[in-house]
């Protein structure tokens, strides 16, 4: 992204800490921020069971992407699974930056697209290694 774009960004970043076990948010609730790991870990879980489905642990590593879409709901639930230290970017202010610079908004949409493609392929692997896994185990309890 230009230089421009970047430091408009930057004035609208909101640094945070947060203690273990605190919930950024929740799966179903309104989306209004995207959050930008700088130290810790995050675990995203769907489902009413809580099932961690990917853990944020990468510096840098982005999360809370509902915000940026139509339906403006979180699909998952967050929450912080050791201290942590984040950014947190109010998503209408950051979609307004994108509108007056739509080539840095392209630039950032297509790197978001590639982040929750390689999660969606990682999700779609370990799932087929848990049914792999599964069907293993039946056929071998079927053999007694």
């Amino acid at each position: 992204m230009d230089q421009e774009t970047l430091k408009e960004i930057d004035k609208i970043m909101i640094k945070e800490s947060c203690a273990e076990g605190t919930v950024l948010f929740q799966r179903g609730s309104s989306a209004h921020n995207l959050y930008i790991l700088r130290e810790g870990s995050i675990e995203l879980t769907i489902g009413d069971n809580g099932h961690v489905t990917y853990v944020v642990k990468r510096p840098g590593e982005a999360f809370g992407w509902s915000s940026l879409v139509n339906q403006h709901v979180y699909t998952a639930s967050a929450v912080c699974s050791s201290p942590t230290e984040l950014i947190r970017i109010q998503s209408e202010k950051l979609n307004m930056i994108f509108e007056s610079n739509p080539a840095s908004g392209l630039l950032f949409f297509k790197r978001l697209a590639e982040i929750i493609s390689k999660r969606v392929a990682t999700s779609y692997n370990l799932l087929l290694r848990s049914h792999e896994r599964t069907s293993r185990y039946l056929r071998s309890v079927g053999s007694f």
